[in-house]
């Protein structure tokens, strides 16, 4: 879930590219509890991070009572870890992991080691039931490498009791009538800062996650490369939305502290930041590791746009999958596994409800869990939202050289900042070096 730098990534990236392509097509899916229950007792690994962990755990009992002879080693890394590991464990042909947890914006770029394994007909009878752009990023040459896990459309949070000690409307239906632009967005800002001190969102000049600024730009049908691959960092409307963010940081609008620092997390319960415009799954965190003593004083409500008329109202905020090493000692048990937490309605369905993950499977929106008012969020019927949100974002990727990409960034905005130059001669800037960096047009 959350952005890192990706300098040592690329670096070790490029010398597996040398890698052969991914292996074949595997066997069918599927298996039978009383089919394990006769046969030896399999071992297997997955490499994945805390947050991710603390979810699959409740589905572990269900599993192992269909699984009995599938013992799951789940071991925790830091998300840096897990795919700096694993690009080595590729370049090395290891067999452990078994399974990885990749989060959408790093999956293109673990597919390019060749170090994953072909899932393609195993993923089929999923296909049709998995939100469509998730699919995107774990294909390439038509060959599928991973299981789409959970989706992040992207909404507003915030703070209806500062929202409230403004002025300014704070009832979520009040608050989605009046801020529907990010116009507005900028207005209710101004008047927050101006009546309590307090800023509007949390980011940082030098060390931005890039996060706020790619969410807008993807509600916009914008990206960093364009449908035909080419670099888009350089063109007017995406320097335009850059703009945007320089303003609201210039007008001191924005609390400037490091995403997902310690001092980020502090921050939320010292009130510095009022909105948190950012992906459902922090359904999970603002309870739990974000603001967990600030129940009924979040509420929730759709993300602004650009436009009243944009065809696109949300966008997509990283997101998890699922995949199999392409040189695990056990593809079959590791594949039983991702289906089982995956593929599986009750499975899906008790991380939305008791972790805040959405879940990918469509399938499942039609269940009352959606429906379910939440009490931390003042018993609004949040996941609703959610639900409006993936079906209304643009059908964008990452691809492999957004980590890159991502760094580019990072440094674009610093440059601004603290050398006060402007945002445009910053961006072609750094088009260029990214159009130098990968070959694109």
């Amino acid at each position: 879930m959350k952005r890192m730098s990706a300098a040592l990534l690329c670096t070790v990236l490029m010398l597996t590219l040398v890698l052969s392509g991914c292996s074949g097509k595997s066997g069918e899916s599927g298996g039978k509890a009383e089919g394990d229950a006769a046969g030896e007792k399999t071992k297997i690994t997955v490499w994945i991070w805390e947050d991710a962990k603390t979810v699959i755990d409740l589905n572990m009992p269900e599993f192992k009572k269909q699984y009995p002879n599938i013992d799951v080693d789940l071991h925790v890394l830091a998300q840096s870890d897990v795919y700096q590991n694993f690009l080595i464990a590729a370049s090395s042909g290891d067999q452990v992991p078994d399974v990885v947890n990749l989060e959408s914006l790093r999956l293109s770029q673990m597919i390019e080691t060749g170090g994953l394994l072909d899932i393609t007909d195993k993923v089929a009878p999923y296909k049709d039931k998995m939100n469509a752009y998730k699919w995107a990023d774990a294909t390439k040459d038509g060959k599928i490498y991973a299981m789409p896990w959970d989706s992040g459309p992207v909404v507003m949070f915030y703070r209806n009791d500062l929202f409230k000690q403004a002025g300014l409307p704070y009832k979520p239906e009040d608050v989605a009538a009046e801020l529907k632009t990010w116009d507005d967005y900028m207005r209710f800002a101004k008047q927050l800062k101006e009546k309590t001190g307090i800023a509007m969102l949390a980011d940082s000049k030098s060390q931005t996650d890039g996060g706020f600024f790619q969410q807008i730009l993807w509600q916009r049908d914008l990206w960093i490369f364009g449908k035909d691959g080419s670099v888009q960092l350089d063109n007017p409307e995406v320097i335009k939305t850059a703009q945007y963010f320089v303003d609201l940081m210039k007008s001191g609008y924005v609390y400037e502290v490091k995403p997902w620092s310690d001092a980020w997390y502090s921050s939320f319960q010292q009130n510095k930041e009022a909105t948190i415009v950012g992906a459902s799954w922090y359904e999970g965190l603002l309870p739990t590791l974000i603001d967990p003593d600030a129940s009924g004083k979040w509420s929730v409500v759709p993300m602004p746009k650009w436009s009243v008329d944009d065809k696109y109202s949300s966008a997509i905020d990283g997101g998890a999958n699922l995949a199999i090493n392409k040189n695990s000692k056990h593809p079959e048990e590791a594949w039983k596994f991702i289906e089982f937490m995956l593929g599986k309605e009750e499975s899906q369905l008790k991380m939305m409800k008791e972790g805040g993950l959405f879940p990918s499977l469509e399938t499942t929106y039609n269940d009352d869990v959606f429906k379910e008012k939440v009490p931390y969020f003042n018993d609004q019927p949040v996941r609703t939202l959610y639900i409006d949100a993936v079906k209304n974002v643009a059908p964008i990727t990452y691809t492999k050289d957004y980590p890159l990409a991502n760094e580019l960034i990072t440094n674009a905005f610093a440059e601004i900042f603290l050398d006060n130059k402007s945002v445009e001669s910053v961006f072609k800037k750094a088009a260029a070096e990214l159009r130098q960096k990968t070959g694109r047009k």
